[in-house]
């Protein structure tokens, strides 16, 4: 009989440890949930950024660019006239390995770094692509650190 006790005492705990372990694994966030956190964290101010060859513009152009985020929308201000296009307003979704996001024209951004203190966003504008005024002249690769 008292064999029997033993073996319903270890299952008991053995139950117990297992639930415990398992509440501890869902308190972990995801990658998703890290990279959304960073992101609303603040407002991140430009930085530095490389811009295409082929564009006008240069990097002091975009000295007063902001960024803020809330869990899914991100609102951008400080485009240099006519540059809207490279970097707007609006919504966004945060991959579920949380190393880039998609905003809501379709443009992919690789965040990579992406940390408390900063990140770096690369993303490629299409060449050709018509939304009005100089979005044809802006296409390309563009590399934006922000902090």
């Amino acid at each position: 009989m008292r064999y029997f006790k033993g073996i319903k005492l270890g299952l008991c705990s053995l139950v117990f440890l297992l639930i415990f372990q398992n509440c501890d694994k869902n308190d972990e966030e995801t990658p998703k949930q890290m990279t959304t956190n960073i992101l609303t964290s603040k407002t991140w101010v430009y930085s530095s950024v490389n811009t295409p060859p082929s564009t006008a513009s240069s990097g002091t152009d975009w000295a007063s660019f902001t960024v803020s985020f809330t869990a899914s929308d991100m609102t951008t201000s400080g485009h240099y006239t006519g540059a809207q296009a490279v970097w707007p307003s609006g919504t966004y979704s945060v991959s579920e390995d949380g190393k880039s996001i998609t905003r809501q024209d379709g443009v992919v951004m690789t965040l990579n770094p992406i940390n408390e203190s900063n990140f770096t966003a690369i993303f490629t504008i299409p060449l050709g692509t018509d939304t009005g005024g100089r979005i044809a002249a802006l296409g390309g690769e563009y590399t934006f650190n922000m902090k």
